[in-house]
């Protein structure tokens, strides 16, 4: 995990903030859609983001890939790859970017989750599921490509290597009361922190995690297998009338070397709703790239790569509730879904999997 201050140039990360400000098309014509209310009111949750291919560094230099950038979002994407080359090794393979934002009150909790190529696994998951039917009734089980047969958790569990990003990053974007700070666990402002667990989809684990706070303009990068959450926060009072600016606001970046992507619905005036679509012309204006500066992008990213923060260590990350309790409430608590996987049955981490791969 690499945690790192002042990641971007200050002109690109103002232009960041500007794109991402509580009226922009992005909240209001796209991320509004993930959340809406359907006939007999039940509320539709869909995962979005968006898909940017990222340049050949080999056949251009780093401003050059800046400079040629059709969109903010590519360009920050870019720089974001080439300062964590030295860390990441690997992320030099990525062929593109996955890019989404939350926009959320700075107490609020995202379950443990992994990133992951959604399709794909929907894809497998189907598959699987219509050849057990079939076996189940009496058929010959069908392969499929160079699959082996075997239960379904051995294969999904076996397959997942493509499934997760090659590094997953968050930047901070936005997050109240900037002059509040904690010399203690290096809180800055009122939001919640990121958990990165070293719990990996492809089978390494041990007990201990990482707490990284929020701070404008800071970055979190990490294996893209790892679990990982936003820790629910104790609740604080809105200050102030305005409360789009008490938001936590965070871009989040899944470089990918592979990834299956939602194909547009062009029969549609609306955007498409899904995981990793093609960038809209739709959203550039909110979006445009920014005149580069090559003295202030080669100077600012050699400033950036001194300004590595250690995180803070949780060991151990599992642990037993207290059985002197009320051993039913600890057991109701864990059934439900707002509890965001932050309660399990056992002492076996790999439970998460287990639902995640839906077996």
């Amino acid at each position: 995990l690499l945690m790192i201050d002042d990641i971007l140039p200050h002109p690109f990360f103002n232009a960041l903030r500007h794109s991402l400000r509580p009226d922009s098309r992005y909240w209001t014509d796209f991320y509004s859609k993930t959340n809406e209310v359907e006939e007999g009111g039940k509320r539709r949750q869909s995962f979005a983001s968006h898909n940017v291919s990222l340049p050949n560094s080999t056949e251009l230099t780093y401003t050059k890939c800046i400079e040629k950038a059709s969109s903010l979002i590519e360009q920050v994407a870019i720089i974001v790859k080439h300062s964590l080359t030295q860390r990441f090794p690997s992320i030099l393979a990525a062929t593109s970017a996955e890019v989404w934002s939350h926009r959320r009150p700075p107490d609020a909790q995202h379950q443990l989750h992994y990133d992951m190529d959604e399709i794909r696994l929907h894809i497998r998951k189907q598959r699987q599921n219509d050849e057990c039917n079939s076996a189940a009734r009496g058929n010959k089980r069908q392969k499929v490509g160079n699959r082996s047969d075997g239960n379904q958790a051995e294969e999904l569990s076996s397959t997942t290597t493509d499934l997760c990003p090659i590094i997953s990053c968050v930047l901070t974007v936005n997050v109240p009361n900037q002059t509040k700070t904690c010399d203690r666990c290096g809180m800055v402002g009122d939001g919640a922190p990121t958990l990165v667990c070293n719990q990996s989809l492809l089978g390494r684990t041990s007990n201990e995690g990482w707490l990284c706070y929020p701070r404008l303009n800071r970055l979190v990068a990490f294996d893209g297998s790892l679990l990982h959450a936003v820790v629910p926060g104790i609740p604080s009072e809105v200050l102030g009338e305005d409360e789009d600016d008490y938001s936590r606001v965070t871009l989040m970046i899944g470089f990918w070397k592979d990834v299956t992507l939602s194909i547009p619905d062009k029969t549609s005036q609306c955007l498409t709703i899904g995981p990793n679509v093609p960038f809209p012309s739709s959203l550039l204006a909110e979006f445009k790239p920014i005149a580069v500066d090559e003295n202030t992008v080669t100077n600012h990213m050699h400033a950036a790569i001194k300004n590595v923060i250690d995180p803070n260590l949780v060991r151990p990350l599992w642990t037993e509730m207290d059985q002197a309790g009320d051993c039913n409430e600890a057991a109701t608590i864990s059934e439900k879904d707002s509890s965001g996987r932050f309660f399990l049955r056992s002492t076996d981490p790999t439970e998460i999997d287990k639902k995640v791969l839906g077996f």
